[in-house]
């Protein structure tokens, strides 16, 4: 048996280990929608019965590539009225099948926030034009992919930062009340040494639990955390858990991780709340 984990790319920088969160922030509430606009329909079966490759060579992507993407939800965000009247805010991820035409199908939410937020990404994402689809062998194939969204309102003060309320959380740190804390900043932070390092990283330290391995149990658990301005690694959590064995030896990987080189804002070091993916696989 072997284990793999894999680390995946995000919304902002697709491609990349160290991701971010979508940060959607409504700078104005021009474009609102009441509650009854959001009964959107959330059946959606799968477009096709062929083979999801779980690892292809190379995995779909948006057209245009990230950037494009981050217009996209840009300008078609429409936060919703009474969400935004509650001050509600949050993160939301859904996955998805990228089909062989590049349509996307199979919706699935992996974190709620709230359901005004939770029907807008959906919203947004059904609305996507179709990606590149994955490639694997030379052929076009199936593949899942996910995009987190974090909807934040901006009111001229400090901005807030949520997180699931069932998330387990290792070396947890106080945030200075004037200590902001960013999604989306002009460099990410990196790991020492880089994207490679960090997947090697991972692959040397975790272990898989003898009891999830012994019941087949496999999947891909969400995590997060945040990248200080020393670069110090802290509050790190568990936004989408698989099993409690599993959650616990992804957190305890992560605790383990050194100093990464902190995030910047055009010339100045701030702290970044980054997230990333953890696949359990036994071969």
């Amino acid at each position: 048996m072997r284990l793999y984990t894999m680390i995946v790319s995000v919304l902002i920088s697709l491609f990349l280990l160290a991701g971010s969160f979508q940060t959607i922030e409504a700078k104005s509430l021009l474009k609102t929608r009441s509650v009854d606009e959001y009964l959107i329909e959330q059946t959606n079966p799968p477009k096709s019965t062929g083979k999801i490759i779980e690892m292809p060579d190379i995995d779909p992507m948006f057209p245009g590539g990230s950037g494009a993407m981050k217009s996209f939800i840009s300008s078609s965000l429409q936060y919703p009225r009474e969400a935004a009247e509650k001050d509600i805010q949050g993160l939301v991820v859904y996955n998805f099948v990228v089909e062989l035409d590049g349509t996307l199908s199979d919706f699935k939410i992996m974190h709620r926030a709230h359901p005004l937020l939770d029907a807008e990404a959906l919203r947004i994402i059904k609305s996507m034009p179709p990606w590149r689809p994955a490639v694997y062998k030379g052929n076009n194939v199936r593949a899942r992919n996910y995009v987190p969204m974090y909807f934040k309102l901006s009111k001229g003060g400090r901005s807030s930062y949520s997180t699931a309320s069932s998330a387990q959380t290792r070396k947890s740190m106080p945030l200075d009340p004037n200590e902001e804390v960013f999604t989306i900043v002009d460099v990410m932070p990196q790991f020492p040494t880089g994207e490679e390092g960090l997947a090697k990283f991972i692959s040397e330290y975790i272990r898989y639990p003898e009891r999830a391995k012994a019941e087949n149990i496999q999947g891909r658990i969400l995590c997060s955390f945040i990248v200080r301005q020393d670069g110090t690694v802290s509050n790190i959590e568990i936004v989408n858990g698989l099993d409690p064995e599993l959650d616990n030896e992804a957190l305890r990987v992560l605790s383990m991780m050194p100093k990464w080189t902190p995030g910047k804002n055009g010339c100045e070091t701030v702290s970044v709340k980054c997230i990333l993916p953890i696949d359990f696989t036994i071969e």
